[in-house]
């Protein structure tokens, strides 16, 4: 049965939202007569891909000075405060910890270093950055840990929305090639996640990024075929996609989206959704009582993946 696993949790970590992760972590649901642990893992990103660079700090989160330190002095040993808040929610909580990685060499190793256990990191590239090799040493260090290696989607899609979003289109656009190649890149790794957080078009009103759900089932479906013995997974951002002024719908586009078919299964295996407070992007994060709620709602057609 394919079961849908649900990650949740601030845009990003720091020592004020550390109370809301360990709430998450209590959210049950009923599985016939018992209440299982309803959320697999949480956000704890320490270091933000902000479009610009702020030297002081704000918005880059909590680990900038610290990264800041180690490129002056050269001193890469030195653990960062994230990465001491996703070892304690890890050992006292049982969640596996998300995570966007922009330095793979610098903070890869420290997570090993820390013991963040077998399958409890989830290590994604940012959307801006496609650059094969990153994603590679991803997966080289991710395949020696059983860690899970993200791909967030590229950014520009080449066609309209109506165009990619027709079933019948069967053209592979340049963000399903860009998309696909990641997937080549992170193939030493054996369970690889693509994550659809929406796409950077003229034509997207009001979303933030519009999602483009044939695309990512056409990507999702070469990569299954490409790689058969891969554990290859696709989850659903909504908070990059529909955004801020979105927000109050993002709640009911995740259980519509977690309804679409591809075929005989679903197409989503899986939710990464802002949830709580953050010092960024708070503005597009769902509050815990609605992910309570959704959660209530996915579990009427899903089956819930249960964290050990």
């Amino acid at each position: 049965m394919q079961k849908v696993t649900i990650i949740a949790g601030p845009c990003s970590v720091d020592d004020k939202n550390i109370n809301e992760i360990k709430e998450i972590a209590e959210i049950t649901v009923r599985d016939g007569e018992k209440l299982k642990k309803a959320v697999w893992g949480t956000r704890v990103v320490g270091l933000k891909s902000r479009t610009g660079w702020n030297p002081s700090g704000f918005g880059m989160g909590m680990d900038h000075e610290a990264i800041i330190s180690a490129l002056s002095t050269g001193d890469a040993d030195a653990i960062w405060p994230s990465m001491q808040i996703a070892k304690q929610i890890v050992t006292e909580t049982g969640l596996a910890v998300a995570t966007e990685i922009m330095l793979q060499s610098v903070q890869l190793p420290l997570y090993e270093k820390i013991g963040i256990p077998n399958g409890k990191l989830l290590a994604w590239n940012p959307a801006t950055n496609q650059l094969g090799w990153p994603i590679l040493e991803t997966a080289m260090i991710a395949k020696r840990n059983n860690w899970l290696v993200g791909l967030k989607n590229p950014k520009w899609i080449g066609e309209h929305l109506n165009i990619v979003e027709d079933p019948a289109y069967t053209k592979e656009t340049s963000f399903e090639k860009q998309w696909q190649g990641s997937v080549d890149y992170a193939s030493p790794a054996d369970t690889i996640v693509l994550i659809h957080r929406g796409v950077d078009v003229p034509d997207k009103g009001i979303y933030r990024s519009p999602v483009v759900h044939q695309s990512a089932k056409r990507v999702k479906n070469s990569a299954k075929r490409k790689y058969p013995n891969k554990d290859i997974r696709l989850f659903f951002d909504p908070s990059h996609s529909l955004g801020p002024k979105m927000r109050e719908q993002i709640p009911a586009a995740i259980v519509d989206a977690l309804k679409l078919r591809n075929g005989e299964e679903y197409l989503y295996d899986g939710l990464l959704v802002e949830t709580g407070t953050s010092t960024t992007d708070t503005e597009q994060h769902i509050t815990l009582t609605e992910l309570r709620k959704v959660i209530d709602e996915i579990a009427k057609f899903r089956i819930i993946m249960e964290r050990e």
